[in-house]
């Protein structure tokens, strides 16, 4: 794959997610061609770390939906019909993050409340349900685990969470320090 020019559009995860397996299966064969050819194990590493950050549970692309390539330019002009205007980038936030719930939308969109009154907001909210689809059957909204957002089980960090910001390491673990009184 050969960048021919930098930053001439911008894609959707569900676009990304298609061009990481296209490019697996170059390698393995499996796209058609027939010829198996070694990975550079530094590629695999990024594709296999893309395919599974963009196919985890909390993602719109994880489990039995399926997006379609038609469905972004469907949700664009249904809501272009309804008399939205949507900037780029919030549709495509809208489109990487399926949001399904106002506070989700709000998060999304600037000035959501100055631009739409509630109804309008619901009448979006509806329209990216019929294009991109309703929460499938057993999908739940997604709660929200104090691991994932607690710094001290990200598993990211250098040296888990005795290690301070600066990579040194602590006499005790953060966890237990307090700011005290005056926030020093």
């Amino acid at each position: 794959m050969k960048v021919l020019e930098k930053q001439s559009s911008v894609l959707t995860n569900w676009e990304v997610l298609n061009i990481v397996r296209e490019q697996k299966a170059e390698y393995e064969g499996s796209d058609g061609a027939g010829r198996t050819r070694p990975m550079p194990s530094n590629l695999n590493r990024i594709l296999t770390d893309v395919e599974a950050q963009l196919t985890e549970a909390s993602s719109p692309l994880a489990g039995s939906h399926k997006y379609r390539e038609s469905a972004i330019r469907t949700l664009f002009v249904k809501t272009k019909e309804a008399g939205f205007e949507i900037e780029k980038a919030e549709m495509l936030m809208i489109f990487n993050l399926r949001p399904k719930s106002l506070a989700e939308l709000d998060t999304i969109m600037e000035e959501l409340d100055g631009r739409y009154d509630e109804t309008k907001q619901e009448e979006l909210l509806a329209i990216v349900r019929e294009c991109l689809g309703p929460l499938d059957d057993g999908e739940a909204e997604p709660a929200q685990d104090a691991k994932s957002t607690d710094w001290r089980h990200d598993t990211h960090r250098r040296g888990g969470a005795e290690v301070g910001l600066k990579g040194e390491k602590l006499d005790k673990p953060m966890a237990d320090m307090s700011l005290g009184e005056n926030g020093a």
